[in-house]
């Protein structure tokens, strides 16, 4: 049975892998769908499957499902990004409904409902409009964001499923608030800047990516990335980083190699995407190439993710106070990002980025 099980979960992840990558009628996602459903018929009980997240584990049929594999992996993180907890499939379900909410899993922010014999939990996210509400949450979330890089130790690896929590609930926010400067948190002290402005960083990172049309896994998966951006500066003396002058020569160095302490670590996680590796490393090294770390191929340029996420972390910087100097006025910042337009920062997305301010009226 454990076979099966893994069989009908490996054409299911196959199809909607090939979903996001093609569309819902290419030939391999029917193909994949039809195979599942011919799957089922050894696994139903009393007329039904039941697939249900439970953490990082997955229960099948009310039984826990032991195997551990990437596929495995692949389809409890794109169900948990969803917010479904429990999915039901009843006898009579076709290859054309399978492809139907496989297709809604892919490309679509929410799951209908509309399937006759399937049936899936939400979890539901309430964010209102109301500040209070929007800055309750982000409160919320920059405790679980220090948490998570509080608890990591040495031989207690960084909860990325708490993280993956996090990045869920600010692109939530994000989609319901237009104000961005709603979301973003300011920071209440020296010692909360660094998990308060990875969050700020993902949500800015987040705004932009959709400002782009960038949706689905990819705009998660940056969302993670910004989030992530800094944490090579867990190893960063504390002494340095909140230092109530501005650092030396020798703690610059220091703090400059934060990048490759953050990739370093990061890289030896299963579960950290690409881009989050790509962002830790580059996210100082500027468009033209000019900032750090150096690399032996100077002419490289950064990824265009890491360009999105070198905006957020200069705009979030500057407007939050730091111990060494006041906090600026974001039109002050926009003048300093214009600027440095076509020098630390890609053209094309500082004017993106300021547009979509301009756009839900925050300047």
């Amino acid at each position: 049975m454990q076979d099966k099980v893994f069989e009908f979960i490996s054409y299911i992840i196959t199809a909607l892998s090939n979903c996001s990558l093609y569309s819902d009628s290419h030939p391999a996602v029917i193909y994949h769908a039809e195979k599942a459903v011919k799957v089922m018929d050894n696994l139903f009980v009393e007329d039904t499957i039941s697939l249900a997240i439970i953490g990082s584990n997955m229960i099948f049929n009310d039984v826990p499902f032991a195997a551990k594999n990437i596929l495995v992996s692949n389809l409890i993180k794109r169900l948990r990004r969803k917010g479904i907890e429990k999915i039901i499939f009843t006898k009579g379900v076709t290859a054309e409904e399978l492809k139907g909410f496989i297709a809604e899993i892919a490309f679509s922010k929410r799951i209908s409902g509309i399937y006759p014999h399937i049936t899936s939990g939400i979890i539901e996210v309430n964010v209102k409009t109301d500040d209070g509400d929007i800055r309750a949450i982000m409160e919320i979330n920059i405790a679980k964001v220090k948490e998570a890089y509080q608890e990591f130790s040495g031989d207690k690896k960084l909860d990325m499923l708490g993280l993956e929590d996090v990045v869920i609930s600010l692109v939530s926010s994000l989609t319901r608030e237009a104000g961005i400067f709603n979301i973003i948190s300011p920071v209440k002290s020296y010692s909360e800047y660094t998990y308060a402005h990875a969050a700020n960083v993902s949500v800015l990172s987040i705004f932009q990516a959709e400002t782009l049309g960038i949706k689905g896994e990819l705009l998660h998966d940056i969302g993670l990335a910004g989030l992530l951006h800094d944490f090579g500066k867990v190893f960063v003396s504390k002494e340095i980083l909140e230092k109530k002058s501005k650092p030396s020569l020798e703690e610059w160095i220091e703090i400059k190699k934060h990048p490759v302490y953050g990739v370093m670590y990061l890289s030896r996680l299963s579960d950290v995407p690409n881009l989050a590796l790509i962002a830790a490393f580059e996210h100082h090294m500027k468009y033209d190439s000019t900032g750090y770390p150096e690399t032996n191929r100077r002419s490289k340029k950064q990824h265009i993710i890491s360009q999105i996420i070198a905006i957020s972390d200069f705009f979030d910087a500057l407007r939050t106070e730091r111990p060494y100097r006041q906090a600026l006025d974001v039109p002050v910042i926009i003048g300093l990002l214009m600027e440095a337009s076509g020098k630390d920062f890609n053209p094309i997305l500082v004017e993106s980025f300021l547009n979509s301010l301009s756009s839900v009226r925050q300047l």
